[in-house]
């Protein structure tokens, strides 16, 4: 099992160099990349023993290099002597990233000679520090067909007037998947290109394009197998803004934006073509202020919603108002009221007065059990005695008959 050593020391010394290429020469473009873990670290050097390994001549140094594994440090490769000072890769590693540029140089070079176009010198160019800017140019004799590579997602300002350029369209482009802004700016000059992409393998790296069909459906291949597209005509501007109707009023003035003069600019951006693009040159280029077409944004060019008159379901639903009625309606009703009262005062004295629920046929008492005579039979007698006159009931009780 192999076992990953410490990578804090690597993450605080950004020197390490990962990548190499491996050869007799350092023109060799046989890019190679240096395990992290230990143990497949050790197996690496031991199957490449005996191979020369070069900082390259794309984008390094070109002098040699030496594997180094220890218990500190990540294995990585290393300068022999005061080399690493002096080496642009060294100072600005970009880690596994390293392998693109040299993997890319070796293919198109086969692929221009499969072309019957002349190799051609190489150009890297990796201006920002911090950003991922790298952009590669293949110049050939005058006469010949250039190549334009595009790694880095950053676009700087040189990429971008290339791709906007009229000699834009004479170039074979050559774009990175993930660089979304380049393709846009193709697209809309319709400057045909490939996209490329980078398949890592164990200490290496295939480098493949995407072949599109004229269906627009593809699949990604190697670059022997791309054959450039015809151009196609460039797309023409968005209006600037939706016509101006009889009925709708112009939109207030606004106020021009102070553009920036060559004494504001600072110095270090002054006569620097890779610098990146700024949000004021976007905001610049919205508003027409650079000489350029105007494009507005998307919010501008939406069409507002009407307004509904009736309320949708969100809004409660209104109160109903009662209609109006007359005089004799109310009259009516008001007698109805008194109706209904007048026989719920009658049922509600007939069921509280005495002898409702039945009295002693005897002695008249409102119920049987009032008679201390009466037994449980109210069919017989009590044993009180004959009943006084004065207590004899005045109506007929039900049921005494």
């Amino acid at each position: 099992m192999t076992q990953l050593r410490s990578t804090s020391a690597a993450v605080q010394d950004r020197r390490l160099v990962q990548t190499a290429v491996k050869g007799p020469t350092a023109d060799s473009q046989d890019a190679v990349f240096l395990p992290l873990e230990h143990d497949a670290a050790l197996e690496f050097r031991q199957e490449h023993s005996g191979v020369d390994f070069w900082c390259g001549t794309v984008n390094g140094c070109g002098r040699r290099l030496f594997t180094r594994i220890g218990d500190e440090k990540i294995p990585h490769f290393f300068h022999q002597g005061e080399s690493e000072a002096q080496c642009r890769r060294a100072q600005r590693n970009r880690g596994w990233l390293d392998l693109e540029a040299p993997i890319v140089w070796a293919e198109l070079r086969r692929w221009r000679q499969g072309r019957d176009l002349p190799e051609g010198q190489i150009d890297f160019f990796d201006p920002i520090d911090g950003h991922d800017a790298r952009y590669m140019h293949i110049s050939g004799p005058v006469g010949t067909r250039d190549t334009r590579i595009v790694l880095g997602d950053v676009t700087t300002m040189q990429v971008q007037q290339d791709a906007a350029s009229v000699q834009g369209r004479e170039w074979d482009w050559f774009v990175h998947e993930r660089n979304t802004q380049v393709r846009a700016i193709l697209d809309s000059q319709g400057i045909a290109y490939a996209r490329i992409r980078f398949v890592p393998t164990a200490t290496s790296a295939t480098l493949q394009v995407f072949l599109a069909t004229p269906d627009n459906v593809g699949d990604w291949g190697r670059i022997s197998r791309y054959v450039a597209a015809p151009n196609r005509a460039p797309r023409p501007p968005e209006p600037a803004g939706w016509p101006v109707t009889a009925g709708s009023r112009p939109a207030p003035a606004r106020a021009p934006v102070p553009q920036r003069t060559a004494a504001s600019v600072p110095a270090r951006e002054q006569g620097n073509p890779f610098a990146q693009v700024g949000p004021e040159t976007q905001l610049a280029r919205l508003r027409g202020l650079d000489g350029g077409p105007t494009r507005e944004p998307a919010f501008a060019r939406r069409v507002p919603r009407p307004r509904e008159s009736e309320p949708t379901r969100r809004h409660a639903p209104a109160a109903r108002v009662p209609a109006p009625r007359s005089e004799e309606q109310i009259a009516n009703e008001f007698k109805d009221a008194i109706a209904h009262l007048e026989e719920a005062l009658a049922l509600e004295t007939a069921r509280t007065r005495p002898g409702a629920h039945g009295a002693c046929r005897h002695c008249a008492r409102p119920t049987a059990r009032a008679c201390p005579a009466t037994t449980t039979e109210r069919s017989r007698p009590c044993s009180g005695g004959p009943v006084p006159a004065d207590r004899l009931p005045t109506t007929l009780v039900p049921g005494s008959a």
